[in-house]
């Protein structure tokens, strides 16, 4: 372990830009990494991330990511501690068991390969719908014309909000998401989250739901199980941020690795079978969701070092990802990597529960942006997001020729 040398620091503008040769450093010289002006342990390599994800017991999400833990504040001021939720307030991301299996089962049949199969259409519609308005833009942008409105409407479905109420829906999830950012949140997005939280709270009031069953009916129901209606609101929340940005992000990384790549996506165009391995080896390759916390509850040993009890852990999904331990060459996006089982979707008890849909909507979107175009590249420069959870763009122009031009 080296203390005190600056390797890694999460808020150089220039790890958002490219995370991987800092990550690269970490491996190499310092895999379980103390931050002291962050008070945090950064661990960088995928059989120490692995064992962190594993063992809820010694490294607890509660302690990592609730605003309340231990009766003490855990959050500094440096940007680089994550909260969601309130305190008294569960999250399933921030739960530990016994409280994390109550919402898990609470949600679980929502998620379930059939009910997946049964939106499946649905989802195929919303992707040609979006690249058909990428097609007709005057300025296309892959991030405002399909990556972000795609998952957003499929929530929209899931949750029972009518996809009319789609710029709102957008509104909510960046005013949510915004506490994933280094710059935190102002009033302007306080003030928009609040009208997530009253057109829910709406819901929750009503009789009874129009149409079928939906996820928010059985985020309700699961209030037999002791979820307060503040812990309904918070799970929908968390939910615009899981649902949403963490696949927006997932597509717009993969578009730029391919656009850098023209070859394989002329590969993808003429064999689509490959295109599910294409997405695996990019979520591998540059991952949405980069970090997230623990907290250590006894101290802990990884890669001979000892983590004390109550420590913040931010366990690091991408430099596992491209950890040369696990993955050879792990730099070079290879479709024939097999198995690629990266951690791009995390690991033991909070492994994604969205895993299905996001799979889903990411097949959709590149089958059929690769079916109706017939060359994609760069168009301006594009914007990246400035999170250290979420990696991925908020702007992308593209330039695009339409295959039947």
């Amino acid at each position: 372990m080296t203390v005190g040398t600056v390797l890694f620091d999460p808020l150089d503008p220039s790890i958002a830009e490219d995370p991987y040769p800092a990550y690269a450093r970490l491996r190499r010289s310092s895999p379980v990494h103390y931050l002291p002006d962050h008070d945090v342990w950064a661990v960088s390599r995928y059989a120490d991330v692995a064992t962190v994800l594993r063992d809820p017991i010694t490294f607890s999400s509660r302690a990592g990511m609730s605003p309340d833990f231990g009766g003490r504040k855990i959050i500094p001021d440096s940007g680089v501690g994550y909260r969601i939720g309130a305190p008294n307030v569960r999250v399933l991301i921030a739960t530990d068991a016994p409280d994390h299996a109550i919402f898990r089962h609470a949600v679980a049949a929502a998620f379930t390969p059939s009910a997946v199969a049964a939106l499946q259409p649905r989802v195929q519609r919303i992707a040609q719908q979006q690249v058909g308005q990428l097609l007709r833009a005057e300025e296309p942008d892959f991030f405002a014309d399909v990556a972000e409105p795609v998952p957003a409407l499929v929530l929209a479905e899931l949750l029972g909000v009518p996809s009319e109420m789609h710029d709102e829906f957008r509104r909510w999830s960046a005013a949510i998401t915004s506490d994933l950012t280094q710059s935190g949140s102002g009033a302007a997005s306080l003030g928009r989250g609040l009208d997530m939280f009253r057109f829910f709270r709406r819901r929750m009031n009503a009789s009874k739901s129009d149409g079928p069953p939906n996820l928010f009916d059985a985020i309700i129901r699961g209030q037999g199980g002791g979820i307060t209606d503040q812990e309904v609101l918070a799970f929908c929340a968390f939910l615009l941020v899981a649902g949403i940005e963490t696949t927006t992000s997932m597509l717009t990384n993969l578009l730029d690795a391919l656009m850098r790549m023209p070859w394989l996506m002329e590969l993808l165009r003429g064999r689509p079978e490959l295109i599910p391995a294409a997405i695996e080896e990019g979520i591998r390759y540059d991952t949405s969701v980069q970090a997230l916390w623990r907290g250590t509850t006894r101290d802990a040993e990884l890669s001979g070092v000892t983590i004390p009890a109550g420590s913040r852990v931010l366990t690091m999904f991408g430099s596992a990802n491209r950890d040369e331990r696990k993955f050879e060459a792990p730099d070079e996006f290879n479709l024939e990597r097999s198995p690629c089982d990266h951690l791009g979707f995390g690991a033991g008890p909070h492994f994604c529960l969205g895993t299905r849909f996001a799979r889903t909507e990411m097949l959709a979107v590149l089958t059929e942006l690769l079916a109706a175009t017939r060359s994609i590249e760069p168009a301006g420069p594009a914007v990246r997001t400035g999170s250290i959870v979420l990696r991925g763009f908020t702007r992308m122009p593209i330039r695009v020729e339409a295959a039947h031009a």
